[in-house]
């Protein structure tokens, strides 16, 4: 006792987030117990709850890539202060599931499973990742009808620079322009409008088409973005179908939905890739030639 009223406080051996503590090290002062709160109410899960289990972080893709920005990072550090910047390039992604708010999910895939990665592909020159919501297109029995939407996204970054992801993007827009048109087969009849640009990135456009095979018709909005050396894709299509007595489609009837209303969200998807590449500065790293 130091002055009869009152125990000395010894220190544990250890902080509260488990280091030791030094001998020399100050005790910490006692804290007067907080009163005890009622426990919360249990609430209703949010978008930002269900989507938060694809967590947002650098997603490196192939070994050797932390070894790669390490170096560039410090030649830039280590170049003098009048040389000029080195265009900057993406040599890592955060996990391509993530890439999509779950606000934004919520939005336009609202009844979707889990979203489905796929397998990265990786070459010297490359990197890829892709990722994919589905929502099904069957209905419980009774229903009269179920909307089905997909949502599919890739990625790929040119490890080579800006030139590649150009030469990339270009392709892309010459196939939409050839494909535009109307074309039949025995899985049924595929029309494609020609390809318009929109303002994301550092060049983008989308493509719509409808395609009427044995379940009725279909329509997909198709969004391509470039963004310094990665391309963006996304697809969102979706049918609205009349269901039988046990929640099946029925064969023939299902419609495309609304143009607009796909063409909103493949543009509301692309843009929030998009920023999230964009915002990701720990992605980039700065080479020669970009």
């Amino acid at each position: 006792m130091s002055d009869g009223s009152r125990p000395e406080f010894e220190p544990p051996d250890q902080l509260l987030d488990g280091a030791d503590r030094t001998a020399a090290e100050p005790p910490e002062p006692a804290e007067p117990p907080e009163p005890v709160a009622e426990p919360p109410e249990p609430v209703a899960e949010t978008a930002a709850f269900r989507w938060s289990r694809m967590a947002s972080k650098p997603w490196l893709m192939g070994s050797g890539v932390l070894a790669v920005a390490a170096v560039c990072a410090a030649a830039w550090a280590l170049s003098s202060a009048g040389d000029e910047p080195e265009p900057a390039r993406f040599t890592s992604m955060p996990e391509p599931c993530s890439l999509v708010p779950g606000m934004t999910l919520e939005q336009h895939v609202p009844n979707s499973a889990l979203p489905v990665p796929s397998k990265a592909g990786t070459s010297a020159a490359e990197r890829y990742a892709a990722c994919e919501w589905a929502e099904p297109l069957i209905g419980a029995p009774g229903d009269e009808t179920a909307t089905a939407r997909r949502l599919d996204i890739a990625v790929r970054l040119h490890l080579d620079g800006v030139t590649p992801a150009k030469s990339d993007y270009d392709g892309a827009w010459k196939g939409a322009r050839h494909m535009a048109g109307t074309s039949r087969g025995a899985e049924g009849a595929l029309h494609a409008e020609a390809p318009s640009v929109i303002g994301l990135g550092d060049q983008a456009f989308t493509r719509y088409s409808t395609l009427k095979g044995p379940l009725g018709q279909s329509g997909t909005m198709a969004a391509t973005v470039r963004l310094r050396n990665a391309v963006i894709t996304v697809r969102y299509r979706g049918t609205t179908s009349p269901l039988d007595k046990d929640g099946f489609p029925r064969a023939g009837a299902s419609k495309a939905l609304d143009e607009g209303a796909v063409r909103g969200g493949a543009e509301a998807v692309a843009k929030s890739i998009t920023d999230t590449l964009a915002n990701c500065g720990e992605c980039l790293s700065r080479r020669p030639g970009g």
